[in-house]
């Protein structure tokens, strides 16, 4: 293989890896943007499940046996 070769195949390597790093940053910004979505939604239902109890007595309970 000649050097020519070598570096033109270095390069689409590395373009591959470049485009591999973008992708995954994506994803990883998406991620993180669902985890706080869905925190939210914990925080509501929390709050909600809260009031519930208030209203007519706790939902779950131990199991006893």
């Amino acid at each position: 293989m000649s050097k020519t070769d070598q570096i033109k195949s270095l390069a689409v390597a590395l373009e591959a890896r470049d485009n591999q790093i973008k992708l995954l940053l994506a994803q990883q910004g998406n991620h993180e943007v669902q985890i706080s979505e869905y925190s939210e939604i914990v925080k509501e239902l929390t709050k909600k499940l809260e009031n519930y109890e208030k209203l007519h007595g706790t939902v779950f309970r131990p199991h006893r046996k």
